[in-house]
């Protein structure tokens, strides 16, 4: 018995605690290095966001149309020039600078000789140094680029440059080069806003040489190379490194080409919990021994009932849950019985209350998903109805509040989640009415109703949402005249709704992608962008739950020819037919 005791119970306490132990570890750290990695990637958000605002200063110089004529060389005089430029420029660069403090000075390098110069705001394309205007050779018209300030120095903290041409009105002729300079505050508060307890090591990557590295940032050493290799690779931007205890979180900014670096000691995280584990360590041993020997001295007087008690529960699961007979002692035997007892009937209250709130949660999902779907539209129709409104004073504009109210009428109707079909296009219809009024003759289309649909039933919002796919990512993004055609028409057992438009086409990499999540072969947030969301897969769960069946939703798509999206819903035979087109 005492053998058996080492070997199947002391021995695997002592093996599994020590696994507990190590995972415990293991999770904390990582917990602690997740919870640091989205702090960094916080903080780099709100760094991206400064940089936004620095390079939206270039929409004030470009849209203002004095500066635009100034820069043209369209004073002929002096005295114009002067007063030209002290009336509407100057004022200009004032408030550009006043917007940000982390700016410390606006300058334009002018491509006319005879556009006066101004020192320190309007001065010669010569005097620019010479990279920037080579990496404006590379980028758009509308793009920009960040240079870092250079120092020899790794110690003293880079300040950031922007570059971006000025060009006439007609985007064919750069008028000059708009330079934005920050100081170190931009950097500054970026580093702050990482490191709340002020523990934290950074160092600044850029072309795989240090642009910058603070005091204990780790040395150029091996261990230190290695840990940032690791930090690359990780697919969660942090590394781990145990000989070092140290841990490294990384962060890219796209827009400076350039990786920051954050070191983290841990040893002072993991101290406290160190130790209450080794206090935790012994007093489980202690209390083991103790009670080793009270089961020395009682195992022989109770192990008979133990196992008329651990016989009858190896017979219990799901489907068998009897209770143990309880004997006449009370003793510890006897109230581990009616423990055990009160436990079956908990697991089978459980069992019950689990299945319903299988059933409630199927239900609160579908509810979900119709709540995830919200119109994107109503700015651009309110917009429409305004420009109508201002320009022309007839009966396009009654027209236009009509459609405009059927829609929002049905949008906002949420007392039933389920429509006729027939609504559900005739929505559609006026949702395209009103893309219409904004797009005119970009936009044209036209709605098939080829079979009975009167006493067909389906989710409210199963079509919107693949139409306005067909807007923004197909049409929207072509310069040619869009059309969409939706055809409704019977084949066999299934209802067949195709939605087509002749935009660019999906990327068979994306396409490949949507498909896989639809059929739930991928993982859902995979199709999340800053372009696109759940549109598609909320449309496709909610005809599956809603028809069941083989319904489903299909994707056909080639590049430069457009997207057909196919809604194959299983619905029982209708007879008749009926068209309609709009």
């Amino acid at each position: 018995m005492a053998l058996g005791y080492l070997l199947l119970v002391l021995l695997p306490i002592i093996v599994f605690g020590g696994y507990l132990y190590n995972q415990f570890y293991m999770d904390v750290m990582s917990e602690y290095s997740e919870g640091k990695q989205k702090l960094v990637v916080q903080a780099g958000d709100g760094f991206r966001s400064s940089l936004k605002q620095v390079e939206s200063i270039h929409a004030l110089f470009m849209n203002n149309q004095q500066l635009i004529d100034y820069l043209n060389g369209n004073y002929s005089s002096e005295l114009q020039h002067v007063y030209n430029y002290l009336k509407d420029i100057r004022p200009l660069f004032i408030y550009a600078q006043s917007r940000d403090n982390g700016i410390s000075s606006l300058k334009l390098y002018k491509t006319l000789p005879k556009v006066h110069s101004v020192d320190g705001e309007l001065e010669d394309l010569d005097r620019i140094i010479e990279e920037p205007l080579a990496l404006l050779e590379g980028v758009k018209v509308d793009e920009g680029v960040w240079l870092r300030s250079a120092s020899s120095d790794i110690a003293e903290l880079p300040s950031l440059t922007y570059y971006q041409r000025i060009y006439n009105n007609s985007y064919t002729k750069p008028l000059a080069v708009l330079e934005i300079k920050t100081n170190e505050s931009l950097i500054s508060n970026f580093f702050k806003a990482v490191d709340v307890n002020h523990n934290m090591q950074v160092r600044i990557m850029q072309g795989g040489a240090t642009a910058y590295s603070s005091e204990g940032a780790g040395q150029d050493d091996e261990l230190t190379a290695s840990l940032l290799a690791m930090a690359d690779e990780s697919d969660q931007g942090y590394a781990y490194s145990s000989k070092q205890r140290a841990l490294v979180n990384s962060l890219t900014i796209p827009e400076l080409s350039t990786t920051f670096y954050f070191f983290s000691q841990m040893d002072e995280v993991f101290v406290d919990i160190r130790t209450k584990t080794l206090v935790l360590a012994l007093i489980l041993l202690v209390s083991l021994a103790v009670l080793t020997g009270i089961y020395y001295a009682t195992a022989s007087s109770i192990v008979r009932r133990i196992l008329g008690l651990a016989k009858h529960m190896r017979r219990g699961d799901e489907s068998n849950l009897t209770f143990y007979k309880v004997g006449k002692s009370n003793d510890e035997i006897d109230l581990l019985t009616r423990s055990y007892n009160s436990l079956v009937q908990r697991i089978d209250e459980l069992l019950n209350t689990v299945h319903k709130a299988e059933l409630m949660k199927k239900e609160a999902d579908y509810l979900v998903l119709q709540a995830q779907i919200k119109p994107h539209f109503l700015y651009n129709t309110l917009e429409s109805i305004r420009m109508l409104a201002e320009i022309n004073n007839d009966q396009e504009v009654v027209d236009a509040t009509y459609t405009f109210g059927r829609l929002l009428r049905y949008t906002l109707n949420s007392g039933d989640n389920e429509t006729r079909l027939q609504h559900e296009i005739d929505n559609v219809k006026h949702y395209l009415d009103m893309h219409k009024l904004r797009m005119l003759d970009r936009l044209s289309f036209s709605i098939q109703v080829l079979t009975e649909i009167d006493d067909i039933r389906c989710p409210r919002f199963i079509l919107q949402p693949l139409v306005e796919n067909c807007i923004q990512h197909g049409i929207g993004q072509s310069r040619k005249r869009g059309e969409i055609d939706i055809v409704v028409r019977r084949e066999g057992e299934e209802l067949q709704i195709v939605i087509a438009d002749n935009g660019p086409g999906i990327p068979a990499e994306r396409l490949e992608l949507i498909r896989g999540v639809l059929s739930n072969e991928r993982d859902r947030e995979e199709l999340q962008n800053e372009n696109s969301g759940h549109g598609l897969y909320n449309v496709s769960e909610r005809i599956r739950a809603f028809y069941g069946g083989h319904t489903r939703l299909l994707i056909e798509s080639r590049e430069g020819e457009g997207t057909k999206y196919i809604l194959r819903l299983t619905v029982s035979p209708l007879g008749g037919s009926a068209a309609r087109g709009g």
